[in-house]
């Protein structure tokens, strides 16, 4: 849709037109970069754009990728077709084309009114007959109140079509701007002023523009407007600094006070509380013009760059003038506005008084930051936490705002290292390159074939589980859950929700059928390995947004509405524990306990005295949670049958057959009464392998106690606030190691927190100890790990599953080792690189794994070496700006490391006019499993993909299935459907001998009349898999897929944003399946990854425990101009690997670690910062590096300007 509108409204879209269309859209597990490059198709001007170079048709290797851009031609345009084009609804267009405009109208019922009027004296009537009725434009904060809020608000008045509230009129000493204008057109006209006026009149305009640059996305600016923006008095607006800095006037009306002016400064009251009085209605905002010698400036900085709130925002503002000859400018009016820094935009009036009648000088300057930060005061406990961070931003902004001042008025020499801090680091248009093998000609495995659905999802035409029609007699359910962190159920009164219209039942544990709470095998308690959590809780909750009950209601609206009114009674339990470290404080601790010795540890409890190096450090690595973030949030629709208890489920999960089992269980019930189909899912990312079925059970116990088909799906919210995520972990090391750097000994302690329940907790800490080697042949190594127990939300599976978690923390101590010994990372990284043959921690030798030569190629195709000597002299030509470089290597095993599930089932049908239904026991989440499952039932059959057809999952299908995770679905289902076919083929082989030029369907008629089953059940089973953890002895994992990277990037010292400059991938995943599906993999899992170690941090209330990050607007992930400018991949080529299908290599997980490359690229670039700043040797940055976290590692004089975070309480938010 973005795109439409974008080619809608300008049929030849620059390429750069092009990126800023999509920056309101997210959708980080495609990696981004396909989307840019497909959509520049419609550009007609020629772009940088994404090279692939393949050799599907020879065999004589490569073209490197240092000659991709000699080499690649533009790719070809698509010329759109008018004719083609959707219509615009002509009813609508007529009203707006018109002579008359639009006509005014109104509807409504005995509960609400909308009004839409056309003239300003209609919506100055309405608001005096409604006084409390709310003005809308483009509802962006409106609809945040309503839903989020529980705003109500009887009478709504749309002011869109107003003409005296959407023009523009230019005045002797500024312009006046109507207060409907959308902030779109409101930046087209600032942009055309500033084009028509002199420089020095335009300061205002200027400033305004840098901050709409960063407001909101393009569809947000599309509908919002001026006085939208202004009277919701976020203190967080982009433009109320501006317009309070620059002295700009309000004008508003109503019936009965007339028309008065306000000044901005004047307007805002406390938080979100204005000046306007009751049937007020802005009518414009008057913007004056700069006087000379008049600046202005404005800043931003936000967690994302683009489409994003601000964490400080300000517009700093000076009239000075020359005294003196050139010797001095004195300031005579000054405003520092900031938004961010307290309940509403704020002006430091001590600093801002403090200048004027002063010389515009450093020392000024130091005492005004002083002040400074006495005028905007925070404590500990502020609302949205980052003191030290907001101080520092807040003297950052005053700082840049000197440089700027000084370089533009020439009062003192700015040096060129410091120029840079001037403008934000350059982001040009994003291009790539990939290298990759095709299969054989004419050989469908490995050839590069689209996702089977990708026209279907990108039209919209994809159905999920919510997109499916009503049945009859649905019902809808609607949450009831906690609103504290731990506490003891008191009452549960559902009363006053029970007596709203349509609202059928309050649903509980009391519901579950013969539910007996002392029972052995209590119905209510579930979970995937130890049941160790209710379903419904009953006597205590241990988290904020734990389920209590359901309302049942007949639609969506009144099941939302009514569960709000349910009362539930408290009594709170202390203490609350949310954070590890918490956890280890109170020994808040599962009893699950697992540990790993090898060497001189494995022969008893010997400590590090049993082995001795040269030199040692210590360190915590810590790495916070990471939100799902699917697009489509758990969703399910429960079908009671008429007839022996059958219940049918469509549920958005990777686990059908643990849903089965579970309805099963819950209900009492034989499993095969119970059938959970899947189609597909808007992603899962290991989200929906246990989590899911929580949702599916309520429902299925509502469905059966009514009798009626029950649906339900999550506001993003919900599923934020209950659904769980990544483990965040902790690691406690202790390293040997010599003088070269080759390391000895390792002593590690790792926490991950688990949440409330164990739920897969335990499986994920076995991966992260598996993984806590990463790459690195470590002789002597002692590992425990603990999962902390604690009151947030059960965390789950995500993809990588603790891998990436373990590889953290080796790579922070790599790092360590480098900065002790003053050794490039590199090189301490090369030489502990496990060599082919070598042994691991538990146990597997390496076969079929080459890491110094991945590690070596990386190294030369990504220019390390040149690149790296260019970083040093940037580094050295800019003092605000540094840039940063790192190399890493990943290793991620394959299997489930419970070995019971490394099995999977297929069934092949051959139908007699020769098509072929394909079932198996894996599902479809976007991540191209079914296209290729396609692709390997065609091969191993031998007709053309078209015969080939994959409807759904299903548990009357493919019995016992194991979840779609841990990357190994195409390994096990394609040998399971290899097998079915295998059986099919052996029966059809008399036939294709008896007659070979028969055709496909000639061989399967004649099969049919001969009387041969054309139908097969295939299975497979990983061989040799054996790790006993009692003996640790056995074979972990199948095989790894292994793989480096490379990532450079750029930071602004004094803001702590960054940008990546560059990132290069090299992967071994063997023979590739389907190159353009692993491509998409890789990319992905690359950003998601970088997503992880960079901007994404899930945050919690360390009084209430409430996830305080839910929603898009407070939890950032990834957007389009976050992707790396230059991103390359490059498949290792000639890869084999017999242990899985067709020699191909699991390709969802591992190349996820390789992200983390952009965060020690980061610390690379800190590091450079904290030398110019006097501050040298190893320092501690845990994961995200955020601007946050970026900004207050740099130091500099400004930090203890900042000050020492002080005040009593907890802060207002913990990362768990």
């Amino acid at each position: 849709m973005s795109l439409y509108t974008l080619t809608k409204n300008n049929p030849n879209p620059a390429p750069h037109e092009v990126e800023d269309a999509f920056d309101g859209n997210l959708c980080r597990c495609t990696g981004y970069r396909p989307i840019i490059e497909g959509a520049r198709k419609c550009t007609t001007k020629k772009a940088i754009g994404t090279c692939t170079m393949q050799n599907g048709l020879t065999h004589n290797g490569l073209t490197d990728i240092e000659d991709t851009h000699k080499t690649c031609k533009s790719k070809p345009q698509i010329k759109l077709d008018p004719t083609t084009d959707i219509p615009f609804p002509a009813p609508l267009l007529a009203a707006y084309q018109s002579a008359t405009g639009p006509t005014s109208f109104m509807f409504g019922d005995e509960k609400s009114g909308w009004y839409r009027p056309t003239k300003l004296d209609e919506l100055v009537t309405i608001m005096d007959t409604f006084p409390t009725a709310k003005i809308v434009h483009g509802n962006t904060e409106v609809g945040i109140e309503v839903k989020f809020k529980n705003f109500n608000y009887p009478v709504f008045v749309n002011a869109i079509d107003i003409p005296e509230l959407n023009g523009a009129v230019e005045k002797d000493t500024g312009v006046e701007f109507g207060a409907s204008m959308s902030l779109t057109k409101f930046r087209a006209h600032l942009e055309s002023l500033c084009k028509k006026y002199k420089p020095s009149q335009v300061r205002p305009f200027t400033a305004l523009l840098d901050n709409l640059r960063y407001f909101a996305g393009t569809q947000i600016r599309n509908v919002a407007c001026i006085a939208g923006n202004i009277v919701t008095a976020s203190p967080i607006s982009d433009l109320n600094p501006v317009f309070v800095a620059t002295g700009s006037i309000l004008t508003v009306t109503s019936r009965k006070g007339g028309t008065r002016q306000i000044r901005m400064e004047d307007f805002f009251l406390g938080y979100r509380k204005t000046a306007l009085q009751q049937s007020e209605v802005v009518v414009s905002l008057f913007v004056p013009f700069s006087r000379p010698n008049e600046y202005v400036k404005a800043y931003k900085q936000s967690k994302r760059k683009d489409d994003d709130i601000a964490i400080v925002n300000a517009a700093l503002r000076v009239l000075i003038q020359e005294e003196g000859g050139k010797a001095v400018w004195v300031t005579k009016e000054a405003r520092f506005a900031y938004g961010g820094m307290g309940p509403t935009t704020l002006v430091a009036k001590s600093a801002s008084q403090y200048v004027v009648g002063k010389p515009w000088t450093q020392e000024t300057v130091d005492e005004a930051s002083k002040l400074l930060v006495q005028d905007l005061p925070l404590t500990l406990s502020s609302p949205g936490g980052q003191i030290q961070y907001r101080r520092l931003l807040s003297l950052s902004f005053l700082h840049k705002f000197h440089l700027y001042l000084t370089h533009a008025l020439s009062i003192a020499p700015v040096s060129p290292r410091e120029i840079s801090a001037l403008s934000d680091p350059p982001r040009p248009l994003s291009h790539g390159t990939q290298e990759y093998v095709e299969g054989a000609k004419g050989d469908v495995i490995g050839e590069s074939l689209p996702h089977l659905a990708a026209l279907k999802q990108a039209t919209g035409e994809a159905v999920y589980v919510d997109d499916m029609p009503k049945v009859a007699g649905e019902c809808y359910a609607g949450l009831v859950v906690s609103t504290v962190g731990h506490a003891k159920i008191l009452s549960v009164d559902p009363a006053a929700a029970l007596e709203v219209k349509g609202v059928r039942a309050y649903i509980s544990a009391k519901d579950i059928p013969n539910w007996k709470p002392d029972e052995d095998h209590n119905r209510n308690v579930i979970g995937p390995v130890f049941r160790d959590e209710e379903l419904f809780a009953t006597n205590v909750v241990y988290h904020a947004h734990q389920l209590i009950g359901l309302i049942i209601a007949d639609t969506q609206h009144t099941a939302t509405h009514a569960a709000k009114l349910v009362k539930v009674a408290y009594e709170p339990i202390l203490p609350l524990i949310v954070t590890i470290e918490d956890a280890i404080a109170n020994n808040s601790l599962f009893s699950f306990h697992r540990e790993i010795r090898t060497g001189a540890y494995a022969a008893g409890d010997g400590e590090s005295k049993a082995v001795s190096a040269p030199h040692v450090v210590q360190g915590v690595a810590r790495m916070s949670a990471q939100e799902h973030f699917y697009l489509e949030t758990q969703c399910s629709l429960v079908i009671p049958k008429k007839e022996d208890d059958e219940i049918e489920v469509f549920a958005s999960t990777q686990n059908p057959t643990e849903t089965q089992h579970f309805v099963a269980h819950t209900l009492g019930i034989p499993s095969n009464r119970v059938v959970c189909r899947v189609k597909r899912m808007g992603g899962g990312f290991g989200g929906k392998e246990t989590r899911s079925v929580n949702l599916t059970l309520a429902l299925a116990v509502a469905a059966k106690k009514l009798g009626v088909p029950v649906r339900c799906m999550l506001t993003r919210e919900e599923d934020m606030a209950m659904s769980g995520q990544r483990h965040p972990f902790l690691g406690d090391y202790k390293i040997g190691f010599t003088d070269e750097g080759r390391i000895v000994f390792l002593e590690l302690d790792i926490y991950a927190n688990g949440g409330f329940s164990m739920d897969l907790s335990h499986s994920v800490l076995e991966r992260a100890m598996t993984h806590a080697d990463n790459c690195y042949n470590i002789p002597n190594f002692k590992i425990n790990g603990r999962v902390c127990k604690t009151n947030i939300a059960s965390n789950t599976a995500f993809r990588g599953f603790g891998a990436p978690q373990g590889m953290m923390i080796a790579e922070q101590y790599i790092e360590h080792i480098a900065t002790y010994l003053k050794k490039p990372a590199e090189e301490i990284r090369a030489i502990n690189l496990y060599n082919p043959g070598d042994v691991t921690h538990f146990k597997q030798e390496l076969t079929g794994v080459d890491l110094p030569n991945v590690f070596r190629e990386t190294i030369t195709s990504s220019e390390f070496a040149a690149r790296k000597q260019k970083v040093a002299e940037f580094n050295a030509q800019h003092r605000y700006r540094k840039r940063g470089i790192a190399v890493i290597p990943t290793k991620f095993g394959l299997s489930f490391t419970a070995r019971w599930l490394n099995q999977a089932g297929a069934l092949v049908h051959i139908y007699t006019d020769g098509s072929v239904l394909v079932t198996h026991g894996g599902t479809e989440m976007g991540q191209g499993l079914h296209t290729k499952m396609v692709q390997v039932t065609a091969h191993a059959l031998g007709v053309p993909l078209s015969y080939v057809h994959l409807s759904e999952t299903s548990t009357d299908k493919v019995p016992n299935t194991s979840a779609t995770a841990a990357s190994v679905s195409s390994d096990l289902n394609g040998m399971a459907i290899l097998d079915a076919c295998n059986q099919i083929n052996e029966r059809l082989k008399p036939f294709r001998e008896r007659e070979p030029k028969m055709t496909w369907q000639e061989i399967i008629a004649a099969a049919y009349m001969e009387r041969i089953n054309l139908s097969a059940n295939g299975h497979y089973r990983t061989p040799d898999l054996s790790w006993n953890w009692d003996t640790q002895t056995g074979r972990m994992y199948n095989y790894f897929t292994y793989g480096a990277a490379c990532a450079e990037v750029e930071i602004d010292t004094l803001t702590g944003d960054h940008v990546v400059l560059r990132s290069d991938v090299v992967m071994d995943i063997g023979k590739s399946l389907n190159p353009a599906v692993d491509i998409g993999q890789i990319e992905g899992a690359y950003m998601q990854g970088q997503g992880w170690c960079t901007i994404e941090e899930p945050l919690v209330s360390p009084t209430t425990g409430w996830l305080l990050t839910r929603g898009p607007g407070a939890y950032k992930i990834p957007g389009f101009r976050d992707v790396p400018i230059d991103l390359r991949v490059r498949f290792v080529k000639g890869a084999q690997n017999p242990r899985a299908i067709h020699s191909s290599k699991a390709v969802g997980e591992p190349p996820l670690f390789m992200g983390a490359a952009v965060f020690f690229a980061i610390k690379d670039a800190v590091a450079s910062a904290r030398k110019e700043n006097g501050v040298d040797g190893y320092f501690r940055l845990d994961s995200p590096a955020t601007s946050e976290r970026i900004r207050v590692a740099c130091g500099g004089p400004l930090t203890n300007v900042a000050g020492e975070v002080v005040g009593e309480g907890k802060p207002w938010g913990a990362a768990a």
